[in-house]
C-alpha cells in the first residue's frame, strides 16, 4: 500500500452559505490524503468519495505520492506529516479544511474536453530501455461532460494499456489548460477538436527520464 494526496476544486450544493455577505460562491479547494494501491486506486476512490458526499469534482490540480508532494503547489498551508499518519493510521480518507473562492468569471461555458499533464511509467518502455527509462510526462485531452467522468477516462484507458499513473497535474478543462506552458505535440492539429468529435482520449508525444532516487517525505 502506498499513500497518496490530491489538491482538487469541488462544488458543494452547500457551499453558498459558508460566504461573507456579498460574495458568490465558485467551489472550494481540498486536499485529500488516503492510502491505496497505486495513485490510480486512490483517485476511483476519491472520486467516488466526493461523489457519494453529494459534492462536484470540477477540477484536480495536482495528485500523487505523498514523498513527492510540494508544499509550495498549494496557496494554504496543510500538515502532510500529519494527515499521512491519520490516513496510514486509519485507513480514511484525511481531508484538509475547505477553502471556498469565489466564481472565476474567465471560465465561460465548459468545452466537452479536459486537459492534463501526466507522469507515467510504461512497462514496455522500461524493457526497451533497461535502465534508462525511470518514466515519462505525457499530455491527454480527454471528451467528458465532468472531470470525473475524464479522470474515469483517463485511469481506465491507461491501466488497459498496463501504463502506471505516478502523479498528474492540471485536469482541468481544455480551455483553461496552459497548453503553451508545454513543449509536447499532437499529431492532430486540432487534438481539441478532434477528440471533442470523435471521443475517446487523444495522448501527445511523451519524453522520458531517467531513474532517479527516491524523494524523502518533507518534514
Amino acid at each position: 500500500m502506498g499513500t497518496f494526496y490530491a489538491a482538487v476544486e469541488v462544488f458543494d450544493p452547500e457551499g453558498p452559505t459558508s460566504m461573507p455577505d456579498g460574495a458568490d460562491y465558485g467551489g472550494e479547494a481540498r486536499f485529500f490524503v488516503l492510502t491505496a494501491e497505486d495513485l490510480s486506486e486512490a483517485l476511483a476512490t476519491l472520486a467516488n468519495s466526493i461523489a457519494v458526499n453529494g459534492l462536484r469534482l470540477d477540477r484536480v490540480l495536482h495528485a500523487g505520492a505523498v514523498e513527492a508532494f510540494d508544499d509550495e503547489i498549494l496557496p494554504f498551508e496543510i500538515d502532510i506529516d500529519g494527515m499521512a499518519e491519520t490516513a496510514q493510521g486509519s485507513g480514511e480518507i484525511c481531508v484538509s479544511e475547505s477553502h471556498p473562492f469565489e466564481p472565476d468569471e474567465t471560465d465561460g461555458v465548459a468545452s466537452g474536453v479536459y486537459a492534463v499533464c501526466i507522469d507515467a511509467f510504461d512497462m514496455e518502455w522500461a524493457d526497451e530501455d533497461e535502465g534508462e527509462y525511470g518514466g515519462h510526462y505525457q499530455l491527454a485531452v480527454i471528451k467528458a461532460d465532468t472531470a470525473a467522468e475524464a479522470l474515469q477516462q483517463l485511469v481506465e484507458d491507461f491501466a488497459a494499456e498496463g501504463i502506471v499513473i505516478i502523479s498528474l497535474e492540471g485536469l482541468v478543462d481544455a480551455k483553461a489548460f496552459p497548453f503553451d506552458a508545454y513543449e509536447f505535440q499532437f499529431e492532430e492539429d486540432d487534438a481539441v477538436g478532434e477528440v471533442l468529435e470523435q471521443g475517446g482520449m487523444i495522448v501527445s508525444n511523451a519524453y522520458a527520464y531517467p531513474p532517479e532516487a527516491p524523494r524523502k517525505l518533507d518534514s
